[in-house]
């Protein structure tokens, strides 16, 4: 049986794996590198805040994406699970419930967007689509200027174990917020520290009394120190992080000439 000790031991060793490291890109240089990235989804949450009904600042987009179907362009929003947004491009406007129903099936949507299966994968009946109220010609152009950046993947998950006990660093570029967690299978170590963007501490914490305050000062701390490996970032956001550097350190040059 694991006691409190063991937890703060094994705690303590899994924080202690990020900073072997010692080739990787630090945490905190990523975020500052792909800012761009979170700025272009407040953008277009704050256009579905203006436009969505019941869409407010609590809200969450999980995806947005360009599709043909059935011989048909549609721009499709996944808002939330089962909650989906589709515009048909040719006649600018939302699709109607019937329209969903008779043109599209579940496997569209966990092939496309990766949406759990229910029982049945022919079933739409969990399925809510909605409507975009707004300017189409405005959301369709941001969509097209914007497009290269929300296609980029929306999130990094770096995992480090030792035996069955793992943590895991998660940024979040579409929520722009991060997360560190300490967890074994039987939840005897189960722990997160919640972050923001820029890797400072969420206001929202639920640790306290299993870590301490004062350990997780530390730890906070030391999290902007955490350098993570390239092979850890999805190519196209590890691409995205040498263009910015290479432009950051020609400037500095062009700044001192």
């Amino acid at each position: 049986m694991y006691n409190n000790t063991d937890k703060e031991e094994l705690r303590n060793k899994l924080f202690a794996k990020y900073f072997e490291v010692e080739e990787g890109v630090n945490a905190t240089e990523l975020v500052d590198k792909l800012s761009f990235i979170p700025e272009i989804w407040d953008k277009l949450h704050t256009l579905c805040e203006n436009n969505i009904e019941y869409f407010d600042e609590y809200s969450s987009i999980d995806d947005i994406k360009l599709l043909n179907h059935n011989e048909k362009k549609y721009l499709i929003l996944k808002l939330h699970i089962y909650r989906y947004i589709i515009i048909d491009i040719e006649r600018k406007e939302s699709i109607t419930e019937e329209q969903f129903r008779n043109n599209f099936d579940e496997r569209f949507f966990v092939s496309n967007f990766n949406a759990r299966k229910t029982i049945n994968n022919d079933s739409l009946k969990f399925y809510d689509v909605e409507k975009y109220d707004g300017n189409m010609e405005e959301l369709l152009d941001f969509y097209t200027e914007n497009e290269q950046v929300l296609n980029l993947s929306k999130k990094i998950h770096y995992v480090l174990k030792i035996d069955d006990v793992w943590t895991y660093f998660h940024i979040d570029f579409i929520k722009a917020c991060a997360q560190l967690s300490f967890e074994t299978r039987d939840q005897f170590l189960y722990e997160q520290l919640y972050l923001r963007y820029d890797l400072t501490p969420s206001r929202m914490q639920d640790a306290q009394n299993k870590i301490g305050i004062e350990k997780m000062k530390e730890m906070f701390q030391k999290i902007k120190e955490i350098k993570i490996p390239q092979e850890a970032i999805p190519s196209d956001l590890y691409k995205e992080y040498l263009i910015k550097y290479n432009e950051e350190e020609k400037n500095k040059i062009y700044t001192k000439v």
